[in-house]
């Protein structure tokens, strides 16, 4: 049995995305890319007051794990990474670069955490509907995102972030 979820007024059109339970599979699926990137929002400081951990250090671990790019518009994360000392991560608003990555052929697959729900639902949705043959979308939220092409199931916040933990430690092997 595949697991659904559905909101109330929520249509994801014909394409839904696929709830990855597993953390090897999503895993497997992150590193068959060649090229991903994360976007990060400003909801992961929220994320971390809720399970007390460092959520953007163990963001920059998977994305050394899988050599990706980061993309952020918040300040605070900037100035986070600049303190790690992590310099691939570009400055740019969620929409526009969103709009660059249906355009622009640069990545293969886009990783989206920490958005407030309702703006990467829009984010996701302009991406499956205008770069769904180069591009695939990974929701890393706590919850799952229809639009995406792979989701992780809505969870609990702290079984959320064991997965996360765990997620880091698959792709590091």
């Amino acid at each position: 049995m595949s697991v659904e979820y559905w909101l109330r007024g929520e249509i994801p059109q014909p394409l839904k995305a696929t709830v990855i339970t597993d953390v090897k599979v999503l895993g497997g699926r992150i590193k068959q890319h060649k090229k991903p990137v994360i976007l990060l929002g400003s909801e992961l400081y929220r994320l971390e007051r809720i399970v007390s951990s460092d959520i953007v250090a163990t963001i920059v671990d998977i994305a050394n794990a899988v050599k990706a790019d980061l993309t952020t518009s918040s300040s605070d994360v900037v100035q986070r990474l600049d303190s790690m000392g992590f310099k691939r991560y570009r400055v740019g608003f969620p929409m526009s670069v969103v709009q660059k990555l249906a355009r622009d052929r640069e990545y293969d697959l886009a990783i989206f955490i920490g958005f407030q729900y309702h703006y990467e639902w829009l984010l996701l949705n302009y991406l499956k509907h205008y770069a769904y043959r180069h591009l695939n979308t990974l929701s890393l939220e706590p919850y799952g995102h229809p639009n995406a092409t792979w989701t992780m199931p809505s969870l609990p916040i702290p079984l959320w972030h064991k997965n996360l933990l765990a997620l880091t430690e698959v792709l590091k092997t």
